[in-house]
Parts: structure tokens; sequence; C-alpha cells
């Protein structure tokens, strides 16, 4: 039985009351869904990006990259001088082989000139053992903040890393009068500290930039390695000729004090998720999440932390795209570091140079790696966006430019000596400039492609792997230059030789599609959300009818 106000008296049958509620009940589903329609019209609507949240992140972790890099980079620059040249040098006066002999007959009319002798009497190996003490740190935790980061989300891990390694890059210039040791052991606390931060940026990409701003909003943050090796070379060669303080202590009391300040700025403005940002829009937040991941992964990256994650172990370690990028990853790390650590002392012993000019040319090459990676992103975004290549292709075509083009200028960089020290100087910022194609448009950014819901756990992997070339060629360069920098033309081949190796690796076997063990969680998550969205509505309709 049922009545209504225009049906006062009349008597329907069962059938007639069900075709009723089913006719109201679809004129409910007609107007939710309008109201959905209009709700998902405005989340396609690209936000500008000027002005825009995911834009000041971009810059804040700009800015921590350059904290990041100046700190991973000064040591190099200081110890040219720290230590006393003069002293060492004397060691080997009767030691000297006849390669040695031949490039000292050739720069016989070239002197170091205004070098400053250091108190610390350190020989190659001691040095070689420095360098490397960092990168036994930070091989530690590049798997556990991947982990962690995407567990966690990265807002308290990435300021804890800067404001732990600020606070041991401060204590550098009392740790190294005491004992080379203790120096060390900072410098792997360091490391510790700095092997968290690229798995968290690896996570804040996948949670706040869309897809097809990927490339240009990644090469902003990532353009800040270059800028903070700029800063702490060119500053550091400056600052070693002051008289103030001894001048070296300096380099370490400015890029510590700038951790510390960056540590508060980024855990007070960052938020894990762009629904839980106190500033951002609600336009913006809906543009975000439509076009990341963060929707689909929100059981990870919580604010509160409280859900499960479960990382797919054994189906990263049996990819054959996450092995393409571990190896290309680790043979481009390798040419990275090198120059990365020892272009300082390359500057110094082979092409002569005194420690002002030393610091503003050892940071000549990161200007063009700082501007290449910026047209880089840009460009392969667009390439991607106009559907001129594939994702996939369109990374092997920046990652075969990264690598195979500075292979070839080192082989050429090998036959110069001191008397072509300016051409030198040239083919370095050359070489170095074309190898960030691998950065803003490579292999750099295949973790996010193939997994995005584990990013950071997969570079945490890649960044492990690509850590030991830091340990290696400290020593490496070390070894074969302690006693006879004509050896520098061997440690160009070796490097040389690795990037071509890595580079037919990935041609042949590196991928950006998205992988299936990280396809089946995306596609899982996404079921499961469709069908809580169609039990709301369908309660939601019938509350409304009953009433």
């Amino acid at each position: 039985m049922f009545s209504s106000s225009r049906h006062i008296g009349r008597t329907f049958s069962s059938k007639q009351t069900k075709y009723y509620f089913k006719t109201r009940e679809r004129s409910f589903y007609t107007l939710f869904n309008k109201e959905k329609i209009q709700k998902l019209s405005i989340e396609h609507v690209p936000t500008p990006l000027l002005c825009s949240i995911r834009l000041i992140i971009a810059f804040i972790g700009f800015f921590g990259m350059i904290i990041h890099f100046s700190q991973k980079s000064n040591v190099s620059i200081a110890l040219v001088c720290m230590v006393n040249h003069s002293a060492i040098d004397s060691r080997y006066v009767n030691t000297t082989s006849p390669s040695n002999v031949i490039n000292s007959n050739e720069c016989s009319q070239i002197k170091k000139q205004h070098n400053t002798d250091g108190p610390f009497v350190w020989s190659k190996d001691t040095q070689g053992l420095i360098l490397g003490a960092y990168f036994w740190g930070y091989i530690i935790t590049q798997i556990p903040a991947g982990y962690l980061a995407n567990r966690f989300g990265a807002r308290f891990i990435f300021s804890a890393a800067i404001f732990v390694s600020s606070s041991a890059t401060l204590l550098v210039p009392i740790s190294a009068r005491v004992d080379w040791i203790i120096f060390a052991v900072l410098q792997i606390i360091i490391g510790v500290a700095h092997g968290t931060i690229w798995p968290c940026l690896l996570v804040t990409a996948s949670n706040w930039i869309p897809t097809h701003e990927r490339g240009m909003l990644m090469s902003i943050i990532t353009t800040g390695s270059p800028v903070g090796n700029i800063f702490a070379l060119s500053t550091g060669g400056l600052m070693c000729s002051w008289n103030f303080l001894d001048g070296w202590p300096l380099i370490f009391y400015t890029t510590g004090s700038m951790g510390l300040i960056w540590s508060l700025v980024w855990i007070w403005f960052y938020r894990n998720s762009p629904t839980s940002h106190r500033f951002i829009s609600s336009t913006e937040k809906d543009f975000i999440l439509q076009h990341t991941q963060h929707r689909l992964s929100k059981n990870k990256n919580d604010d509160d932390g409280n859900a499960k994650f479960h990382a797919p172990w054994r189906a990263i370690f049996t990819s054959r795209a996450c092995w393409a990028l571990f190896i290309i990853h680790t043979c481009s790390n390798y040419g990275t570091y090198t120059f990365l650590t020892s272009i300082p002392s390359y500057m110094s012993d082979v092409l002569k140079f005194d420690v002002k000019s030393n610091g503003i040319l050892s940071a000549s090459p990161y200007f063009g790696i700082w501007l290449n990676t910026l047209f880089t992103g840009a460009i392969a975004d667009r390439i991607i966006r106009k559907r001129i290549l594939t994702i996939t292709h369109t990374r092997k075509l920046f990652s075969f430019l990264g690598s195979i083009l500075p292979a070839v200028i080192l082989v050429g960089l090998a036959f110069l000596t001191c008397q072509s020290k300016y051409f030198a100087v040239l083919l370095l910022i050359i070489g170095m400039t074309v190898n960030a194609f691998s950065f803003g448009g490579g292999f750099l950014l295949v973790a996010n492609d193939i997994a995005p819901a584990y990013a950071g756990i997969v570079f945490g992997i890649s960044n492990t792997f690509a850590t030991l070339p830091g340990i290696i060629s400290t020593y490496v360069v070390g070894a074969l230059t302690d006693k006879d920098p004509g050896n520098w033309r061997i440690v160009f081949f070796i490097c040389s030789s690795i990037y071509v190796f890595g580079t037919v690796i990935f041609l042949l076997f590196g991928s950006s599609e998205i992988q299936p063990w990280a396809m089946k969680h995306v596609h899982n998550d996404e079921v499961s959300h469709d069908l809580l969205s169609k039990q709301s509505e369908q309660s939601s309709l019938k509350t409304i009818v009953k009433t």
C-alpha cells in the first residue's frame, strides 16, 4: 500500500510501488551523476603552474639539493687548501716515473702560484679514504630510506636528513684538527643522512607532480645538484684564500648553517599529501590527485602512517627493466663521482691551476649541467606530450646522449696536458654538460615511470648500486695518480668504457612502461576505490528515498 498527496485514496499494487521507487532512484542517481561529471570536468582542467603549491615545493626541493650537493662536494675543494702539498711532494722527489718526468718537462714553464699549503700532511691514499668515507655512509640508507619514504612520506625524513648532515658538517673543522679518522667518521655520518634524500625526492614526485609536468618540475629540483656544486667549489676556492679563521673552515660553517635553516623551512611548508596541505586550493588539489598515483596509493602516504604497506621485493629484483636501470645508473655514476670528487685535484696536479682559479674552473662544468638539465627536461616533456616518441624511446634517447657523448669527450681529454689546459677545461665543460641529458629526460626518471607506487624503493635500490662507484672511483684515482699524475689518462679511459657498457645494457633491456607488478597494485586500488564509491552512492540513495 502506498499513498501520497497526489494520489490520496488510490491504492497501488506491489509492482507499481516497486516501479515508482525505481523511477525515483534513477532520477536521484542522474542528479548525483551530473554533479560527479561536473566535478570530474573541474579535475581535468589544468591549473596554472605559476604560483602553485607544487611549484613552490619544487623550488624548496631545489634549494634542498643545493645544500645536499654543496655539503657533498665541499670536501673535494677544501682538501686542496687543507693539505700541505709541499711536504707531500717532497716524499716523491726520488720516485717519479717516466711519464711523470715527461709531464714535468712539458709543464716546466707553468708554475702553480698563490697556492696555500694547509696544516695537514695527508697522502693521496688518506685523502681517498676521506673522500670515500662519505659513500660508505651513503650506501647504507638507500634501500631503508626508500621503504620508509614510501611508508611514511618525505616530510620528516628529508628534513631530518639535512639537519643531521648540517650538524655534522659544522663539526668538521674541529674533527680535522684532532684526527683524520674522526673527520672520516663525520663524513660517514653525513653520507648516512644524505642517503635518504633521493628516495624522498622520488616519493615527493609521485605524490605532488603530475605525469606531464614530471620532466620540468623534476628538472627544477635536480638542478639544485649542479648549483650546489657550483656554490661549494667556487666559494670554496675563494674562501681558501682568506685569512679569517684560516679560510677553509668557512666552507663547512657556511654550508652547515644553510642546511639547518632549510630543514626548518621544509618541515613547516611541506606535507606528504596534497589533501593535507594547509595552503593548497581545492582546484589544484583535485588536479594533482587526478594526474598522479596519490589517490591510488593513499594507504601508504597518509600523514598518520597507520595503513600497512607491502613492497614487492621479489618482483623488483626479478624485473628486467629495474636491472637495466640499476646498471646504467651505476655506470653513469662512476663518471659522475669521479668528476665530483677528483676534478679539483686534476685541476691542481695536472693542469696546474692555483687555488682560486681551481675553484671557479672546477665549478664551471656545473653551469652547463644546470642549464642543460632544465632544457632537456622541458624538451623531453614536449616529446612525450606531442607523442613524437614513446616514454621508453624518449628515456633511451636522452640516456644515450648523456652517456655516449661524455665517453667520446673523455677519450680526447685523456691526451691533453697542462700546455692545453684551457682547452682541457672546455672539454670538461662540454662533457659534463651533455651528461645532463640523462638527468632531465633520461634514466633518472625511469623509477617513476615503471613503478610510481614504489618509486622511492626502486630508486633507493638503484642508488645503492650507483653509490658503489663513489667508493671505488676515489680509491682508483688515488692509487693511479698518487705517484704519477700522468695516469689520469687511464682514469679517463676507465670512465669512458664504463659509460659505453651501461648505455648498451639500457638500450637493449631498458623500459619506461609501468611494470605488471606495479600495475596490479594500481588496478586493485582503483577497483576497491570504485566499489567503495558505488556502495557509498547506493547507501546515500536509499537513505534519501526512505526519507
